[in-house]
């Protein structure tokens, strides 16, 4: 066995030391280079984003001051450098819509809501879309989707806005039947305390013609605030539909003089005290008034039927009568001696046949000739009033 030579170790001892320092500077050196090309994307990333949000702010501020061409191009810019963001993809198709390009809005929105379905906030914007193109059956599936979707934050709040909006689009179209179950809905998911909302309530469901409803709430607010001009206005509007004209009046009486003046209420102002003065009904009154004010109608319906005949070619002498308007004309003309002041005071037990005649003559003339107006029209309405009371 030959002794090893001294010499060889020194020799290669050296040689291994240096390749394995070489192999760990190699690693040091790529673990150096991987960390800062890490360091470099990072930064690159976070300057991309920085534009990104710089653009997309921008773009928010022309938004907001009208300038919806510009703001169009700073979301496309942002997008450019974050075709990701939902933010950005749903602000662009915001501003899409607002340029009235709704095709494109609507591609962008339709992505958008296959990844959330649920996003209240992509569904109301695509309900929008689909009024503004008169697709009323989708705007509703959309509004449907908002009211009951997704929302970041305040989603109560957020869904009752919502609603509310429907209910607004639908009665400005003029479809009061569709707005209907939708404003009472509305009203059943507005907090009982919350008064700002309630006006809001009780004004929609007096546009939706819900007078029962809409007087429950106007009485509700008058409680809270027994001087609140609208709820008063609101109140006597509703218990003027409603054929409740002691009631009407009460409310209106409350408002003041140039209130009562406006467009709104004119007409049921003046048509309630015009129907109290002639209703005989009326309690209190003594038998000579009721008969004067039960005479005076069966002379105003004789007028309103002549006049009636006149505009649509009838002769109400016509024997025998075919029309209805000729039938109570010859009615009215055989017991009209039966009718006089004197008599119905001396039996007042015949007032409600004579008023009962009268409504029948006003409804065969609106039926042949149209709503009346003026002291005909306080008649008529009187009737439909009693007609509800009696049934």
């Amino acid at each position: 066995m030959s002794a090893t030579n001294p010499s060889t170790v020194s020799e290669e001892s050296p040689r291994v030391v240096s390749r394995e320092l070489v192999m760990l500077l190699c690693v040091l050196a790529l673990v150096v280079m991987l960390a800062l090309t890490a360091l470099l994307s990072r930064l690159y990333h976070k300057k991309i984003h920085t534009l990104a949000d710089a653009m997309f702010a921008q773009g928010e501020a022309d938004e907001q001051a009208g300038q919806v061409k510009a703001a169009l191009t700073d979301y496309r810019n942002a997008l450019a450098y974050n075709p990701t963001n939902p933010p950005f993809q749903f602000h662009l198709a915001k501003a899409l819509a607002a340029a009235k390009r709704d095709e494109e809005a609507r591609s962008y929105l339709l992505n958008m809501l296959s990844e959330s379905p649920g996003s209240g906030e992509v569904n109301l914007e695509l309900a929008r879309i689909a009024v503004h193109e008169n697709s009323m059956a989708d705007a509703m599936r959309y509004y449907q989707g908002a009211i009951y979707g997704e929302w970041a934050s305040e989603p109560m709040a957020k869904r009752w806005a919502v609603r509310r909006e429907l209910c607004e689009t639908l009665l400005n179209r003029g479809e009061v039947k569709q707005a209907a179950p939708e404003v009472i809905a509305l009203a059943e998911n507005t907090p009982a305390g919350d008064t700002v909302r309630l006006k809001i309530v009780a004004q929609l469901l007096l546009r939706a013609q819900q007078w029962n409803h809409a007087l429950d709430e106007f009485r509700t607010l008058l409680a809270a605030d027994p001087k609140d001009e609208d709820s008063l206005a609101g109140a006597g509007q509703a218990a003027f539909e409603l054929g409740q004209y002691i009631t009407a009046m009460g409310y209106f009486d409350q408002l003041p003089g140039e209130r009562r003046e406006q467009p709104d209420l004119a007409n049921p102002f003046t048509m309630s005290g015009r129907i109290l003065a002639m209703d005989p009904f009326l309690t209190g009154l003594s038998a000579e008034v009721r008969a004067q004010r039960a005479a005076n109608a069966l002379a105003l319906a004789q007028t309103r039927a002549e006049n009636c005949a006149r505009q649509t070619g009838q002769s109400l002498e016509q024997t025998p009568p075919t029309t209805a308007l000729q039938r109570l004309y010859a009615q009215g003309k055989d017991l009209q001696q039966d009718w006089t002041p004197r008599y119905l005071e001396r039996f007042p037990d015949r007032l409600d046949a004579a008023m009962t005649y009268v409504f029948a003559v006003e409804n065969a003339a609106t039926n042949a000739c149209g709503e009346p107006q003026g002291h005909d029209r306080a008649l008529w309405l009187l009737g439909r009033s009693r007609s509800v009371v009696n049934r």
